[in-house]
Parts: structure tokens; C-alpha cells; sequence
């Protein structure tokens, strides 16, 4: 995918670079084209498969919280490693080698262990095995929410001690990235939401680590089996709402129509749905919305097919969160979100 944000690297450069490392001798390298913000390689060696990461161009301009991802995947790998021998961890990719020196190519680059295949497009034999590994998947995201964190936010940026105080500093900077990027957005309408459900987000202490860019492309899956294998994609990862990856899996829909997610998800954090977590789930949509319609002047050439798609679907997540938001809270009962 065309993308203004990556650093071009050939083929040639992602296999001397791999080999380098020491890991082995590359059999096969092909880009993925589906990463929209970095450039990523699959590449084979030794019969194993293994992901090369690079960050972002360092001349390509980026949002508020898109600094050093490299070194923060690598701080939140540590964090998922540190939890690896409890039976509660989440599962991710082992990070087998990484340079961050900028020595040998201007940005840094991870290179990790790989699983097999994205769920997006993913065809399964029977709809039970579907099932089976979205109640998987499920499970394992809950498990991700039970890491705790000191304080709420991004961790690049510096943290903040409550959550009602992160968010509307999260919100204050991607509104403040739109205003520079020309993107406009009705703020009063925005700030006035936000002001309303405060004594829920003042509420909210459950300081959990999330991905914070849950999407069918990060979710792996074994395609011989049809297991859910984990979760990719760590650099946009934050200490806040656990609410936040769930709405970024289906941020247009409600995820409740995915039951069996849905029941792994709850069968291991009890969640007893009510117009709070509803609330809460419609401020993440309201600033997941913000966030894509902003990334697309940084992200993709003007009136490109990846630009026009983005922006439809982004106004479609803001319209829906301010919609909601905006109506009395008891009618807002039905669900998780």
C-alpha cells in the first residue's frame, strides 16, 4: 500500500540487513503491503518464519503519539515477556533481534518471530471453527487487559494519574495535530460530549495495557489448525480504557454481534454491561474517529483510493460516537458497546 508515512526499503536492503543479525540466511522475503504506516517484510530462514519492522521515514511528518514506535513495541514486548511463564499471558510474537542505533539504516527496525496468517480474509472450512477461535481470541484479549499500568496514557509521551485526565490530553493533542493539518472538526460539539460524561471518565480506574491498533490484519491465526495464534502490532500501545481495543476491532459496529468474541472476552473479565460502559466505549470510538480522520493527511496522497476510503469509514466512527453520545444515557443499556 502506498503510504507517505513508511521508509522505502528494498527488498535487497530488509535481506542484508535480516541476515546481519545473525539469525540465518533468508530463503524468501516479500513486503507486506497491507502495513498502511510502516514497512514490514515476511521472510523465511531455516523453514521459520520471521517479520522485519522498520519505523517510520524520519522526514515524513507523524501524529502526537507516532515517536520512536520502535522503541516503544520493544518497551511493550518487555512488558508481555515479563508476563510469559503466568497461564493469564497474552499471547504476541518473540522479539528475536533489534537495532534501534540507526547505524545501519536511518530508522530503527525489530525483527520477530512470525505466525502464520492475518484473520482479515481469512476463509474457514465451517463456521464452528470461526467460532472457536474468536471465542480464542476473545479470552486472550481479556488476558492483555489484566496487565496493569501506574499511570494512564501513552508511555512516549508521559503518563497522567487518572484516566479522565489522559484522555482529554490524548484528545487535546490529535485535535491539536487536525488544527496544524488543516483538518476540521466542530470542537465545541466534541468538548461538550466529552464535559458530559466527565463523572464517567473520572470513574474509570482500570489502568490496562491495550494494543491500541486491534484490527483483523494484527490478529494471526494457524491455518492448519484454525487457532487464534496472537496478537501483532504493539508501537501505538497505551495504559487506559480496555473498552479502546474493543472498539478498534469493529469501531463502525457494534461488536456484540460477534457473540463468541464476545463470550471469551467476558468469560474472562466478568464485564456486567451497563450504560457506563457503553459511554465509555463511545469516548474511545469518538477519539479512534478523530485519529483516522486526521492520520489521512499524513499518511496518504490527497484523493487516493486508501485516502477516500479512510475518510468515509473515519466519518462514519466520529458520526456514530457523537450521535450516541449526545443522547440521554438511558437509552444507551443494550450491551457492552
Amino acid at each position: 500500500m502506498e503510504s507517505l508515512t513508511k521508509k522505502r526499503i528494498s527488498k535487497y536492503e530488509a535481506k542484508q540487513l535480516f541476515e546481519e543479525s545473525g539469525i540465518g540466511i533468508v530463503e524468501s522475503i516479500n513486503e507486506i503491503n497491507e502495513s498502511e504506516f510502516s514497512s514490514v517484510f515476511k521472510v523465511t530462514s531455516g523453514g521459520k518464519v520471521y517479520y522485519i519492522k522498520f519505523g517510520p521515514d524520519p522526514e515524513a511528518q507523524t501524529l502526537f503519539y507516532e515517536k520512536d514506535l520502535i522503541n516503544v513495541e520493544l518497551r511493550v514486548h518487555a512488558i508481555l515477556d515479563a508476563h510469559a511463564s503466568e497461564t493469564t499471558a497474552p499471547r504476541h510474537p518473540k522479539v528475536v533481534y533489534s537495532d534501534n542505533t540507526l547505524q545501519k539504516v536511518n530508522v530503527g527496525y525489530i525483527i520477530t518471530e512470525g505466525f502464520d496468517v492475518p484473520l482479515k480474509g481469512l476463509t474457514f472450512p465451517n463456521l464452528e471453527l470461526r467460532k472457536r477461535m474468536m471465542l480464542q481470541f476473545g479470552q486472550d484479549l481479556a488476558k492483555l487487559h489484566k496487565i496493569k499500568g501506574t499511570g494512564y496514557g501513552y508511555m512516549q509521551i508521559g503518563t497522567e494519574t487518572t484516566w479522565a485526565e489522559a484522555y482529554k490530553k490524548m484528545v487535546d493533542r490529535i485535535l491539536a495535530d487536525a488544527t496544524v493539518l488543516n483538518v476540521r472538526f466542530d470542537s465545541s460539539r466534541i468538548y461538550n460530549v466529552i464535559t458530559r460524561a466527565e463523572p464517567i471518565l473520572k470513574e474509570m480506574d482500570d489502568c490496562a495495557l491495550v494494543n491500541g491498533d486491534v484490527s483483523y490484519y494484527n490478529v494471526f491465526v494457524d491455518r492448519k489448525k484454525f487457532n487464534y495464534q496472537g496478537l501483532v502490532n504493539w508501537g501505538k500501545a497505551f495504559y487506559g480504557d480496555p473498552l479502546t481495543d474493543l472498539v478498534s476491532l469493529r469501531p463502525t459496529r457494534s461488536i456484540e454481534s460477534n457473540r463468541w468474541f464476545v463470550k471469551g472476552y467476558t468469560s474472562v473479565t466478568n464485564t456486567v454491561p451497563d450504560y457506563k460502559i457503553r459511554v465509555r466505549a463511545n469516548l474511545m470510538r469518538l477519539y479512534i474517529g478523530l485519529i483516522m480522520l486526521t492520520e489521512l493527511e499524513v499518511r496518504f496522497k490527497k484523493n487516493s483510493l486508501a485516502y477516500r476510503t479512510h475518510r468515509s469509514v473515519g466519518r462514519r466512527v466520529l458520526k456514530k460516537a457523537l450521535s450516541t453520545l449526545e443522547k440521554p444515557y438511558n437509552e444507551q443499556t443494550k450491551g457492552i458497546i
